[in-house]
């Protein structure tokens, strides 16, 4: 059981550091950095249910658990981050809306 304890963190480790990532590339994206946040805290969150480690099993599946939603929120929100860019950046190019207005949101 000790292997999966270490994968575990080490993936826990994994999301907390792709939310970083995430973070850093956003560039003042809200909707990207909602996901980023939500990433990081779950991250965090699984790695302190194996710190606490009351129950190895009951920690093991919590922490893939909480894992598993971290990185599907993440997925979810960036997916949403870049069709909001995407969306944006046709209206700039349509010029329906100014680059400075829309650096502004």
């Amino acid at each position: 059981m000790d292997g999966w304890l270490w994968s575990a963190v080490v993936l826990s480790i994994a999301v907390v550091v792709a939310g970083g990532i995430v973070w850093w590339i956003a560039r003042g994206c809200v909707v990207t950095i909602i996901g980023a946040a939500g990433a990081i805290l779950g991250g965090l969150a699984s790695l302190g249910c194996l710190v606490a480690m009351l129950d190895q099993d009951v920690s093991l599946r919590a922490a893939a658990l909480l894992t598993a939603g971290a990185g599907v929120w993440l997925l979810i929100w960036a997916f949403a981050g870049s069709i909001r860019n995407r969306r944006l950046a046709e209206r700039v190019a349509d010029g329906s809306v100014d680059v400075v207005s829309a650096s502004m949101r």
